[in-house]
């Protein structure tokens, strides 16, 4: 049922008008049928009475159904209706007396009627019209007596109470169907009404792409009425450029790929302007999947969009000078430094500063130079090629992109820059002459970081300060000092991280009781493409300093748990038996103030198979006391994951015995500078003697690390400390060099070294 034919039927059941209608036709049919039964009747067995009386009940049954099929049902009230049913009843029985005396059809014909009152009349009364129907079905029966009277008059124990429960039972479905029929019109109705209603714009499209119908607020959005849209494609209010991606969604939804979508278009109004809507499509099928048609919701945010591209142009350009701010020149930066590096071209980075700025804005006041940065802006602009960059830094400062092919390249456009500041730059009230100061970068094939390159530009920029105004200085690495050494390498270290230049050598720690392996530390070096291998103390400061220490001591970590599990796969293969030596690794204080770290020594743990009972770490005393209760609670949960914790550097830290006594550490590593004298200076000896009591008390393992000399292990080995680790043994050396497998001894490690390098 169409939206409105349904608001304009709401309502016609509940009052009966509606099935009066329908019921008074079918009255009208009964009469019809009524006359023709007593004619056929009369044909077949002729009756006792006049054919002519015969003919005249017919035909005026006849007439009176043709009559009752045009009179207007609806308008008459349910009591006109009813006091026609004793009209009807007194004709069934003239009927029946002067007719064929047809007992069936009697019958049939009063049950006939209870069914029309069913029909009209609300519930109770056929009930209600009992003795009315007794007395018109007694009554022809005792005129006509004799033995069809009294048969008939028996028939009236059945077929009254037929009648009086058929029509009960027909008027209590009427009304259910009414009250039916309401629910769904008015449901209908409030359909109609929110659709008519609705703020946001809403269509049915068929399949074809056009119009079914629209709302009024579609209507508006579009600037058309809603009528005239029905029947027209969609597609031709839509912007062209919009028209392909939109036709693309229509096409997934009807073949299934997508139930609906949303996305952003451009409609063309009737006058001509653009609007921006939001868009939701949902398509609607049949019973057998089949596509019936769509169901488009618009919503107008060309205000919203207008607000959004102007807050997002604010955000990249600078307010004063309309240029790039260096939010956008950065984001252009590093786009152009990886096509200049996939291009083999090179950038040319610019940093300009206007000489004695603040003179400008000391001597004629700051809206003078912000006149003056704008008419500067627009100079450099004009200056340069549609292919650069000019944007505005910040205060008097200008920074310029190119592609370059060299130097050469670089003082044609610094000329140009030059020559745009030739002449003074006149406003009403001053007029001034302006020089630049330009500092000069270029990128270098092998990639560079955006923020290197302008750090880069802006040394060379204050190189040229230095030299006078109006100077231009192109970078060069000996210009940087120790600040752009350091950002040089802070760059490389974070190339080093990404393209896998670092590498972990090994060095055992042993029982010098019988030179067993005990296990093997993992230290990082770093392969360095032109300075060579690097030991960690020329980079992990530096780490720390530029945020990759967190990075840095997870990649040492993975790696040397996948060597160890390497190394384990070997002794197997080999049939070496006992517990393989420990791998232990240093965790630095960030890593241990990261709140994901210990989630990172789990899953290492899980990827690379390596058992957490033979890994150490190994935290520095600094470390833990920089907050005692949060490394408490880590080292607890490492503790649980099964790794074993040590305490490196000890005796360097100052750690207090109350918090030693709480950290769930298993080992205590003496710092090489108090073994550097132990065979020299009796309180170095002193010291490392309390320590390894205070190991003993505790329950705590000792490794002594930094043995160089024989003379430092006997004085160990005296004090009651066996395990050691230093030069005197082995140097950390490459994983290639042990082999496939760690040794049982020393002397073992020592021999594959030897062999590996043969």
């Amino acid at each position: 049922m169409d939206w409105r034919s349904a608001a304009d039927t709401a309502g016609k059941g509940r009052d009966g008008s509606l099935s009066r209608v329908v019921s008074g036709r079918m009255a009208a049919l009964a009469f019809v049928l009524a006359s023709l039964l007593v004619m056929a009747s009369e044909l077949v067995v002729p009756g006792t009475y006049s054919r002519i009386a015969v003919v005249v009940i017919g035909t005026a049954a006849l007439v009176v159904g043709a009559a009752s099929w045009w009179i207007p049902w609806e308008r008459l009230p349910r009591t006109t209706v009813l006091w026609l049913v004793p009209v009807g009843l007194a004709a069934i029985g003239v009927g029946f007396v002067f007719g064929d005396r047809n007992s069936f059809n009697f019958s049939v014909t009063f049950v006939l009627v209870f069914v029309l009152i069913g029909l009209t009349q609300r519930r109770w009364v056929p009930l209600k019209m009992t003795p009315v129907l007794l007395v018109a079905y007694v009554v022809p029966l005792v005129v006509i007596g004799g033995h069809l009277g009294s048969a008939g008059l028996e028939s009236a124990i059945y077929v009254v109470p037929a009648c009086v429960a058929l029509g009960e039972l027909i008027a209590w479905g009427m009304s259910r169907l009414a009250e039916a029929n309401d629910e769904i019109a008015e449901g209908e109705a409030s359909v109609r009404q929110l659709f008519d209603a609705a703020p946001i714009g809403i269509c049915k499209l068929g399949i074809d792409g056009r119009f079914i119908e629209v709302n009024r607020a579609y209507g508006d959005i579009l600037g058309y009425d809603p009528d005239q849209l029905v029947g027209m494609p969609m597609q031709s209010f839509t912007h062209p450029d919009d028209r392909a991606a939109n036709q693309e969604l229509i096409g997934k939804l009807l073949t299934g790929e997508l139930d609906q979508f949303k996305f952003e278009k451009r409609y063309l109004r009737a006058d001509g302007h653009q609007v921006w809507v939001s868009v939701n499509g949902s398509v609607v099928r049949g019973a057998h999947g089949e596509p019936l048609f769509l169901i488009g919701q618009i919503e107008d945010i060309t205000e919203r969009r207008q607000l959004s591209d102007e807050l997002a142009l604010h955000a990249v350009t600078d307010p004063l000078t309309g240029l790039p701010n260096r939010t956008l020149f950065m984001e252009r930066l590093e786009t152009a430094l990886h096509h200049a590096e996939t291009s083999g071209r090179q950038m040319a980075l610019m940093f300009l500063d206007l000489d004695r700025f603040k003179l400008v804005n000391d001597g004629i006041g700051h809206d003078a130079g912000d006149r003056l940065l704008r008419r500067v802006g627009q100079r450099l602009q004009g200056a340069l090629r549609s292919s650069d960059v000019l944007a505005r830094f910040g205060g008097d400062e200008f920074t310029v992109l190119c592609e370059v092919a060299g130097v050469e390249e670089v003082d044609a456009v610094v000329a140009r820059l030059r020559a745009s500041m030739a002449t003074a730059v006149a406003e009403p009230d001053f007029e001034q002459f302006v020089s630049l100061s330009i500092g000069v970068a270029l990128s270098h094939p092998g990639g560079m970081a955006p923020s290197v390159l302008l750090r880069s530009a802006d040394i060379a920029m204050y190189q040229a300060k230095r030299l006078g105004p109006g100077r231009y200085v192109v970078y060069e690495e000996r210009d940087e000092g120790d600040a752009g050494r350091k950002l040089r390498m802070s760059n490389e270290l974070h190339r080093a991280v990404r393209e896998n230049q670092l590498v972990l050598h090994y060095q055992p720690y042993i029982d010098m009781r019988d030179m067993t392996l005990v296990g093997t530390e993992a230290l990082v070096r770093w392969r360095h493409p032109e300075r060579g291998l690097l030991p960690p103390g020329e980079f992990i400061e530096l780490a720390e300093e530029c945020g990759l220490m967190v990075e840095l001591g997870a990649w040492v970590l993975r790696e040397a748990c996948r060597q160890g599990a390497r190394w384990m796969a070997g002794r197997a293969v080999a049939g070496i038996e006992g517990e393989p030596p420990a791998m232990s690794v240093n965790i630095s204080p960030q890593q241990l103030s990261d709140p994901g770290f210990t989630d990172i020594v789990a899953s290492v743990l899980v990827e690379t198979g390596f058992p957490p009972e033979r890994l150490w770490l190994e935290i520095t005393e600094g470390a833990l006391m920089r907050d005692p209760g949060a490394a408490i609670a880590i080292l607890r949960t490492l503790r649980e994951l099964g790794v074993h914790l040590a305490i490196d550097d000890f005796g360097t830290g100052y750690s207090s015995l109350s918090y030693l006594r709480r950290l769930p550490v298993e080992a205590l590593k003496i710092d090489r500078s108090f073994i550097e004298h132990l065979d020299e200076e009796s309180d170095d000896r002193a010291i490392v003697e309390a320590v390894v009591a205070l190991g003993d008390a505790l329950g705590l393992g000792i490794i002594a690390e930094g043995i160089e000399r024989p003379s430092q292990a006997i004085e160990l080995a005296s004090l009651g400390s066996f395990v050691a680790q230093g030069y005197l043994y082995a140097r950390p050396v490459d994983p290639l060099l042990v082999g496939d497998h760690l040794p049982r001894t020393i002397s073992g490690w020592e021999a594959n070294s030897r062999l590996s390098m043969v």
